[in-house]
């Protein structure tokens, strides 16, 4: 059983699907505390634009204050949901793929949200399927509703409830993670080393690290083969 855990971001980069598809099961950290913009992608992630940047953040206004759990925090209000859509619309309306996923998107922009991490998770699973990720999705606080443990022991609590083989770490894991006790309950731990793929993209001049709609309404169907071989064919 190959297991890997990360925070519900926004719109996730391809390295979060890389390790989705990497995995049997992917959990969703959501009982974790939320961390602020400026140093997370809980609530924004960058779109591909024409403009000389060649891209521009999109941003859900929150209310979270410290110590707040991800799937406590709270969206601010529902003016921001039409703007990003029409951002979307605006900048990917002529890709190649954009007419075939838009609708699935769209009706999870028209629907008003109250919750960041039920919108977020909402995108991931709509992207997983779009992509045909066949990984199992669940959420942290679904598995153990409340986790006290902290760092890599609440990691290590979740992949011995899940009865995980192996964990499947970011790539700089090492410098953080307290390895012995995964080895300790028998759980082996492999780091990601993704390398990001080049692709064409709706504008010219190649721009990494959007959010993985980039991929999806540039690629279409090919999107798989493309964010997990870029890595695994190294």
């Amino acid at each position: 059983m190959i297991v890997t855990i990360h925070q519900p971001n926004h719109l996730p980069y391809l390295g979060f699907f890389d390790k989705m598809a990497s995995a049997d099961v992917f959990v969703l950290y959501d009982n974790t505390q939320y961390a602020s913009y400026d140093v997370a992608f809980q609530n924004r992630n960058k779109i591909r634009t024409s403009d000389k940047q060649g891209w521009i953040w999109l941003t859900v206004p929150v209310t979270a204050k410290l110590g707040t759990l991800i799937k406590d925090v709270k969206i601010a209000d529902q003016h921001w949901r039409k703007k990003h859509w029409k951002s979307i619309e605006m900048n990917y309306g002529k890709a190649p793929y954009f007419s075939m996923y838009k609708d699935i998107f769209m009706k999870i922009y028209d629907k008003e949200w109250d919750n960041l991490a039920d919108f977020n998770i909402a995108l991931i699973t709509a992207l997983k399927d779009a992509f045909g990720i066949k990984t199992k999705l669940v959420r942290a606080s679904e598995i153990i509703p409340h986790l006290e443990a902290k760092a890599t022991d609440a990691l290590v609590q979740i992949c011995v409830e899940l009865k995980a083989t192996k964990y499947i770490s970011g790539r700089d894991g090492d410098t953080y993670l307290e390895l012995d006790k995964f080895k300790d309950k028998n759980i082996a731990v492999e780091f990601q080393n993704y390398v990001h793929p080049e692709y064409p993209q709706a504008y010219p001049g190649f721009q990494p690290y959007m959010c993985a709609l980039d991929l999806l309404f540039n690629a279409g169907p090919k999107s798989l083969e493309i964010l997990h071989n870029a890595s695994h064919d190294k």
